[in-house]
Formats: structure tokens, C-alpha cells, sequence
């Protein structure tokens, strides 16, 4: 079970145990598996640049519980994969499951994206269970191209990788435009944060490091209150000030 987050969610153990409730009695009520139900792995793929401090388990969101109620309350755990540790990992091998995910979640260039995902494939098909490990990255991965594709497409369903792989083939164009726009978009936001981490050092001096990764994060309408702010700003605190 995956879920690809930018930002860092405080609810986000909650989250995982409501998709975990609801996949299984979807799965049930369609008569796609039964009782004992399978075991699930709720992963968390984080590709912000904010270090994670929200809680990996449900405890950790509870209030005190008085010993005789804790063993009558929800668990769930999730695994959590940062995609900076983890590209920042010395000795990961090309062909790792996280890292090609991350890779095929940030790329924009579709020759690339195909390549990527052919290498997908051929991992895929080593593991051992690699019919439902398939079908899952399909569904998900399938959601980044819709989102990326123009409104007025309708794309047709894939069921396997490979099946997504021929769609892609067959209509590179239709979303190769819209990724085209969203990396010029990024590309803007990338610029106006550093403009204004260059004025900021300009005038304070050395820019700490939360603030760099807290202006990197930020939207294009934050970036330029905090422009905004800079203009008659006396220290760093008074360009940040909400």
C-alpha cells in the first residue's frame, strides 16, 4: 500500500490504517480475497525537504491510555522512505524498487520516464510475488500519468506495467506538454526562491539551513509575501513573519 507525500502530515498513521480498512473491505465485498485477509505493508514514499516528525505509529497519536485500554486500540505501523536518504545512500543498487519509484514520481521527460519504467519491469519480475507487486504499481503509477495528462483525456485502463508502458508508446505527446509547462512552472518557483535566499544573504549574511529548506518548500504566493517583506525588513525574522 503506497502513499507519496511532499509534505509532512501529522495524521498521516491514521490515514494508512483508514486506506488499509477500506482496501480490505472493497477487496471483500468484490469477492477478490477472503478471510484470513492478506498481510499489508503501508509504505510512505516522502519526497520533501523538511525532515519527517510526524508519528509512525497510531500510539503516537493517541492521548494516555490507562494500561487496561491500550491493548482495545487501533495499531498500525507504516514504513517511511525519504527520497533524500535515501538517493543521498551510498551502494544502492540502479535497479532498487524505492529508488526507481522516486525517480519515476519526479521525472518529466518521457523517453526517460519510459526507461525508467522498463527497469521497473524487469525488477518487478524477479520478485516473488511479482503479480500483485505489478498490478499495485500499476494503479499507482497510472494516477501520475492521469494527473499529468491534459483534462480533456480520457485514458484508458491498464491493468499491468507493461500494458502501461504500450499506452504510453502509443500517445507519448498527450502528457509530454503538461510535464513540459509543470517543469517551467517549477522552474520559476526554483528561481524566485533563490532570488530571494540572495537578497536575504545579501543583507543578513549567511542564510541558515531550516530557512533555505523552509523557502525551497514554499509556494509562489508564500515566496512573494516573504519578497514583500524583505523590502523594509530590519532582520531575517521580519522577512519570514507571516
Amino acid at each position: 500500500m503506497l502513499e507519496q507525500q511532499s509534505t509532512v502530515d501529522a495524521t498521516m498513521a491514521l490515514r494508512m490504517i483508514s486506506y488499509a480498512g477500506l482496501s480490505y473491505q472493497t477487496l471483500l465485498n468484490g469477492r477478490q480475497i477472503s478471510l484470513p485477509l492478506p498481510p499489508v505493508l503501508p509504505v510512505v514514499l516522502y519526497s520533501g525537504p523538511r525532515r519527517w516528525r510526524a508519528s509512525r505509529d497510531m500510539a503516537g497519536l493517541l492521548d494516555e491510555t490507562p494500561a487496561d485500554l491500550r491493548p482495545y486500540q487501533p495499531q498500525m505501523r507504516y514504513l517511511l522512505i525519504h527520497e533524500q536518504t535515501l538517493m543521498s545512500s551510498a551502494g544502492l543498487p540502479g535497479k532498487n524498487l524505492a529508488v526507481l519509484l522516486f525517480r519515476l514520481g519526479r521525472s518529466r521527460d518521457v523517453e526517460q520516464w519510459r526507461c525508467l519504467l522498463h527497469t521497473l519491469i524487469q525488477t518487478v519480475q524477479q520478485e516473488p510475488e511479482h503479480a500483485e507487486l505489478n498490478r499495485s504499481l500499476t494503479l499507482w503509477l497510472h494516477c501520475i500519468v492521469r494527473r499529468s495528462a491534459p483534462p480533456a483525456e480520457q485514458l484508458p485502463p491498464v491493468k499491468t506495467l507493461q500494458e502501461l508502458d504500450m499506452m504510453i508508446t502509443e500517445k507519448p505527446g498527450l502528457w509530454a506538454q503538461q510535464w513540459l509547462k509543470e517543469g517551467r512552472q517549477e522552474g520559476r518557483l526554483k528561481g524566485q526562491a533563490e532570488l530571494l535566499l540572495g537578497m536575504i544573504q545579501r543583507r543578513f549574511g549567511p542564510v541558515p539551513d531550516n530557512v533555505t529548506l523552509r523557502i525551497h518548500a514554499a509556494k509562489a504566493q508564500q515566496i512573494k509575501a516573504w519578497s514583500l517583506n524583505f523590502v523594509d525588513a530590519e532582520t531575517l525574522e521580519d522577512v519570514l513573519r507571516d
